[in-house]
């Protein structure tokens, strides 16, 4: 059936109306979709929360709202689509001096009679003006979800004597956070158990000349402040975007001499933890909101910032260094197991490129990179106000495109033992990362390297 020039121009009239009433200018079109890519707002009724980390480094949130789905609305409105200014983030990001802004979204889904509350998404945002929106496409997998039934978030928040509903939401609260200044993060660290003296060297940025900066990873599960142990099969751990991005440029070497059996590289910057908690909430008809918490709870680890101890041109330069001895924070044992060793001889230098290899085999680790120990790290400087399992959380290090490695680097046998044999450590459990295709990003769980922590033995 053939249609009408009338009734195809009104059709495009209506189409270029919703483009514009879901497009902000200089802001962003954020689509939520499922795993396969069909609108979240063809399983039922969506929540959302958008936020960004504030210029001290704490979960600011930005907007909050509804969408429902149609056939009608998502033809003019497109009702999966967030209308999201991004004036905030762009104005903290320029105070920070990031080269851009992350944005975070949660996301709660009504289906079959339950409430998914999904592990969060993030994308970046350039700092620099445009008139047209850009147009994002996030991605949440409903296998992920932890389910609570509608009628218990119902039973929860009926806070009123008369039960009346307004209704109620979820959101995530910050119930503590803690940050630490100028701390070592270890980047490299050698464990020499053999008669020779080893020497490594590691360099961030050096053939990136790109910007880059330093992952947000997530951790879920229900009541996870209660944990001892960590348990993959409950507590979710995922990579977000970056938390800051420059020209950044880093690191050092070390010899580990055959008297000595540890060694590492490190870099200083500021590390923090946020620990939240869901909540049901409501509001009364005169306007007082009442919260409940759920069961669900999170942590972050992240780097707010390094610390630059030069510039050069628009290279900033971290303080760097190494020490001889054991790091005084490192990823538990139990929860790190060695990768195929690399043999090597006496000044045959061993690229920790080759590392990645094995540790990705399957996969592309660009995304990642190297997980430094900053669970670890914060768990010791917290004295216990932190579970233990928190130690076993890393961040890692990523260029925009995911393109390259953000540290390299080599290590080297320089005797007397004429054969050794490198063993770098990767983490004993999965952690979902963005991975890089041709034409489009995706998120696979993946075991990453840890450290990067290399032991060398005997051949």
């Amino acid at each position: 059936m053939k249609l009408k020039p009338a009734v195809v121009i009104g059709v495009l009239i209506l189409l270029g109306f919703g483009y514009v009433q879901t497009s902000p200018l200089g802001g962003a079109r954020v689509s939520l979709l499922d795993e396969n890519g069909k609108p979240l707002t063809d399983h039922g009724k969506v929540y959302y929360s958008v936020w960004t980390f504030d210029e001290n480094g704490s979960i600011k949130t930005l907007q909050r709202g509804t969408l429902s789905g149609g056939i009608l609305k998502n033809l003019i409105q497109q009702g999966n689509v967030i209308k999201l200014n991004l004036d905030a983030p762009k104005g903290i990001a320029k105070k920070i001096g990031s080269k851009t802004a992350f944005i975070g979204v949660d996301v709660w889904v009504e289906k079959d009679g339950e409430v998914y509350t999904l592990p969060p998404e993030s994308f970046e945002t350039e700092l620099t003006n445009t008139l047209l929106p850009e147009n994002i496409e996030l991605k949440f997998n409903l296998g992920e979800a932890r389910k609570t039934e509608i009628a218990e978030v119902k039973k929860k928040a009926e806070v009123q004597p008369q039960g009346y509903l307004n209704p109620p939401w979820l959101e995530w609260r910050t119930s503590e956070q803690k940050y630490y200044e100028n701390v070592e993060i270890p980047i490299l660290i050698v464990h020499n158990n053999v008669w020779s003296d080893i020497f490594g060297t590691a360099d961030l940025g050096a053939t990136v000349q790109k910007y880059w900066g330093p992952d947000v990873t997530v951790a879920l599960g229900e009541k996870i402040s209660e944990k001892v142990e960590f348990d993959p099969g409950s507590i979710k751990v995922k990579a977000l975007g970056r938390s800051i991005t420059d020209y950044y440029a880093g690191g050092a070497h070390i010899t580990v001499p055959k008297e000595h059996r540890w060694g590492y590289v490190w870099i200083r910057g500021t590390v923090r933890y946020i620990y939240q908690k869901e909540y049901i909430c409501e509001r009364d008809s005169n306007n007082n909101v009442f919260c409940s918490p759920t069961d669900n709870e999170r942590y972050f680890a992240k780097i707010d910032s390094f610390t630059v101890d030069r510039v050069s041109g628009n290279i900033k330069h971290i303080a760097s260094g190494s020490t001889l001895g054991k790091p005084p924070y490192n990823f538990p044992s139990s929860w790190m197991k060695r990768s195929d060793g690399i043999s090597s001889g006496v000044n045959s230098p061993i690229s920790i490129s080759e590392f990645y290899g094995k540790i990705y085999i399957g996969s592309d680790g660009h995304s990642f990179g190297v997980g430094v120990p900053i669970g670890a790290i914060l768990y010791s400087l917290s004295r216990g106000t932190i579970p233990p399992w928190f130690a076993t959380v890393t961040v890692g290090f990523s260029v925009g495109d995911y393109s390259s490695y953000v540290m390299l680097g080599h290590l080297e046998n320089e005797g007397p033992e004429s054969q050794v044999t490198f063993y770098a450590m990767e983490s004993n459990y999965k952690v979902e990362i963005p991975v890089n295709h041709w034409f489009w990003t995706s998120y696979e769980d993946v075991n990453v390297p840890v450290g990067l922590y290399v032991e060398v033995e005997h051949s």
